[in-house]
């Protein structure tokens, strides 16, 4: 074998130390080993050990060679470059870092304002990845480097100074307090260190505040599920993914927890490209795991073997589904439940006990119901967000665990059989007392924000009423039972109030003490209500009338009185004009007897409907503004647009068409402001009808357009068919005949078409008399195939598709 020829042995940077690099720059500033030992902390012999090292890498035999090599190798000159860029010590990404543009802007600015900047947030939210590439991107911003510190693998705050040393690749002298060296080190730097995970150490915390204050040029971007608590910090909360709320509007894939999903499935399903179909069932994936990023990365896995609808049906069920056997996945990382048992012993006993009953809650609670159910101090509930258990909404001040943290806990009491009942027991209290407060709000002036208030708790207030359901507790569920026939009525929710109630009835039947016999006949009353507007007054008057009997011969009139209202309603839709004017003269008898305002604004109104039918314009006046009066003088802004309505369909009945658009503007006002969908539909109606009155066909378009897409939106059978009516009217004014008459025979046919419409007698009637005049001018073989066009169509298609063409 021949010698080897070293004088021509190639070398670069990465072949030398970050260290012997540095040591090879002074050496060409001619500094002797006692200089360069000063300059870079390091004992002489130190020193000397490195010499040695480059004269044997670069093949020469004394530092003046070694430094005319390095020169002719290009070592030295751009060497400045090499160092800096050696030092940028960042772990590559196993995957294509998504999104987080918004998250990354921040921190970017608060990188430049802060000296110590915390990414805090619940395991699996994607704190570390987020961290790495916001520091990759102002690396270059640190001239001494940028490195990454992880602390998870250690467990003694007697290793951080150690750790971080090794990160930032300085070697520690045994003879010298390590901290001292570390911190006479950093002093003159300019770096940016990236601590991860540090919720385990917080005792140990203190040392960056020593960093901080004696290295100026030196910034720390930390990660933890707890703040450091110091001083100096400041703390960015890191939430779940982009998703959608509604996919109508915005592109999916658009999307950063969608985008992440469809990533992560390509690598068990090489090339997945999701049909639109598909897309909306993965963003109900996103939105059911909230956007963590490590739950779709692991719901995303199953897709090798399950499809997207199987794994919804599988995250229903829990959280068992969301881990994985990738042999390379950090042992905390392969499932929910490692992520949640790491956080879960951050917290001692106590904490753990309060925490668990917290999870009784859904959809977020409010301070007041966390301390009254569960105990929870003001301290306790400011440590469980500084612990990333809890998230706060700064502009409700809401509180809120994630769903698949609440999961987790809830596993955690359900193992202690007893508390999980004194939670379920504590909760359901209190959103029974919590229900029974907001019905007296709802009559009165804190009528929107009783509405507000309930509707952010919905999920907590559903949850109590099926508990006292299944408890079988009428004396509980009569609070809820008020405040929720009036919120379902406000949004619009029929087919939730009409199933709920529905519920009521099945779960209080047969029941024979008083009290459960009253709230199950006021369910009764409630459920034909609500049945009304959904077209069914066949089995809503049979159910008002069986609440009347029962609830008349208990002699309970503070009940009776809502079931006269659900007899006279479903009676008007039924044409049963005895019966509902006999149901309307009761409710304002015993609304005089109970002495409640609220109760006889409602009777006043429902009277002076009947005036209007009875064409006694007058009498219609005087009732509804006796109802507008009561209404205004108790703060009730929702029932006062039901009191302006008779008032502008007696104008209107006069030809004084001013007064009538006035008072249709005013209910649109109203209901725009308060949310009322119902008040929204009706008042686009008239406002409809009155401009086709007038000859303004565009502004009834725009108008009949708006109601019909509120009037579908809420499910008012009844009022949909009315309402086509109304649109058959205008395609006649338009010139569209054949189109006019397809709606009347849809309208005809029916099952809903006998029932009332105002002024007309039945809905169907007024759709023949309308049909037989567009048949004297409707050619034969165009009416023949209008005919055979009408059986093949529904009325909801029909429906959506007005509501399409308008858009």
């Amino acid at each position: 074998m021949g010698e080897i020829d070293n004088t021509n042995k190639d070398i670069f940077a990465d072949d030398l130390t970050w260290r012997e690099q540095e040591v090879l720059a002074l050496l060409s500033e001619r500094l002797t080993n006692r200089e360069i030992a000063g300059r870079l902390h390091l004992a002489e012999t130190t020193v000397k050990d490195y010499v040695a090292r480059i004269l044997s890498k670069l093949y020469v035999k004394n530092r003046r060679q070694a430094v005319e090599r390095a020169e002719a190798l290009g070592l030295l000159g751009g060497d400045r470059k090499a160092r800096t860029r050696a030092a940028i010590i960042l772990p590559a990404e196993p995957t294509p870092f998504v999104g987080r543009v918004d998250e990354l802007a921040e921190i970017n600015r608060q990188l430049v304002e802060s000296r110590l900047l915390t990414l805090v947030g619940p395991g699996g939210i994607g704190k570390t990845r987020l961290a790495l590439k916001a520091a990759e991107g102002v690396a270059g911003d640190f001239k001494d480097g940028c490195y990454f510190v992880p602390l998870v693998p250690i467990h003694s705050v007697d290793l951080i100074i150690q750790t971080i040393a090794e990160g930032v690749r300085f070697p520690l002298a045994t003879h010298e307090d390590p901290q001292h060296q570390l911190i006479r080190y950093l002093r003159g730097k300019q770096i940016l260190l990236v601590i991860d995970s540090f919720e385990h150490l917080l005792d140990g915390a203190g040392f960056i505040s020593k960093i901080i204050s004696a290295a100026p040029g030196v910034k720390v971007m930390a990660t933890s599920r707890e703040r450091l608590n110091l001083q100096s910090e400041t703390m960015l909360v890191v939430g779940g993914m982009d998703l959608p709320e509604q996919l109508d509007e915005y592109d999916p894939r658009n999307f950063d927890a969608i985008r992440l999903f469809v990533q992560s499935a390509g690598k068990v399903r090489p090339g997945y490209d999701p049909s639109e179909a598909e897309l909306s069932r993965i963003a109900e994936i996103c939105r059911i795991v909230q956007g963590m990023p490590l739950a779709i990365e692991l719901a995303a896995a199953w897709l090798h073997i399950l499809s997207v609808d199987e794994i919804i049906e599988e995250l229903k069920k829990g959280i068992e589904i969301l881990s994985t056997d990738a042999r390379d996945a950090p042992e905390r990382h392969r499932s929910i439940h490692s992520v949640f048992d790491h956080s879960w012993m951050m917290l001692d006993e106590r904490e753990q006990d309060i925490f668990m009953h917290l999870s009784v809650f859904q959809g977020g609670f409010t301070r007041h119901a966390a301390q009254l159910v569960t105990g929870a101090s003001l301290q306790n509930l400011t440590g469980f967000i500084n612990k990333s258990f809890l998230s706060l909404d700064p502009d409700s001040g809401r509180l809120e665990i994630h769903e698949m943290l609440r999961q987790y806990t809830q596993e955690q009491l359900e193992k202690d059989p007893e508390g999980s009942l004194s939670a379920q027991e504590n909760h359901a209290a209190y959103y029974a007392d919590f229900m029974e407060q907001k019905w007296g709000e709802i009559k009165h002036e804190r009528q929107m924000q009783a509405i507000a208030e309930i509707e952010v708790e919905i999920k907590n207030v559903r949850l109590a009423c099926r508990y006292y359901l299944n408890q079988k507790n009428a004396c509980q569920l009569r609070k809820f039972i008020q405040s929720f026939r009036e919120f379902c009525w406000i949004r619009g929710w029929n087919h939730t109030g009409m199933d709920l109630f529905a519920e009521f009835v099945n779960g209080l039947d047969g029941l024979q003490d008083e009290e459960s016999v009253v709230t199950h006949a006021l369910a009764m009353a409630y459920q034909g209500y609500f049945m009304s507007w959904l077209g069914l007054s066949d089995q809503g008057f049979e159910l008002a009338k069986g609440s009347v009997r029962i609830l008349g011969q208990l002699d309970r009139p503070e009940a009776l009185v809502f079931a006269y209202e659900s007899l006279a309603l479903n009676a008007y839709y039924l044409n049963l004009f005895p019966e509902e004017m006999a149901g309307k003269n009761k409710l304002l008898a015993l609304a005089k007897y109970l002495d409640d305002k609220w109760l006889m604004g409602l009777a006043f109104f429902e009277l002076s409907m009947v005036a209007i039918r009875n064409d006694d314009y007058l009498e219609a006046d005087r009732l509804a503004q006796s109802s507008l009066d009561l209404y205004q003088e108790i703060g009730n802004p929702i029932r006062s647009t039901l009191s302006l309505l008779p008032i502008g369909h007696a104008a209107m009945a006069r030809g004084e068409y001013q007064l009538a658009n006035d008072s249709y503007q005013r209910i649109l006002r109203i209901s725009r402001e308060t949310g009322f969908l119902w008040g929204i539909g009706k008042a686009n109606k008239y406002l409809g009808n009155l401009a086709l009155t007038i000859g303004k066909i565009e502004q009834a378009e725009e108008y009949l357009h708006e109601s019909l897409k509120i009037t579908n939106e809420i499910g008012l059978v009844t009022d949909k068919l009315n309402l086509l009516i109304e649109y058959a009217c205008l395609l006649s004014a338009q010139g569209e005949t054949g189109q006019a008459a397809d709606l009347l025979r849809l309208i005809i046919r029916h099952p809903a078409s006998h029932q009332f419409r105002l002024g007309e007698g039945r809905i169907m009637d007024s759709a023949v008399r309308m049909l037989e005049e567009l048949d004297q001018r409707y050619p034969a073989e165009d009416h023949t195939a209008g005919l055979e066009r009408s059986h093949e169509l529904e009325i909801d298609e029909v429906i959506l598709e007005l509501v399409r063409q308008n858009r």
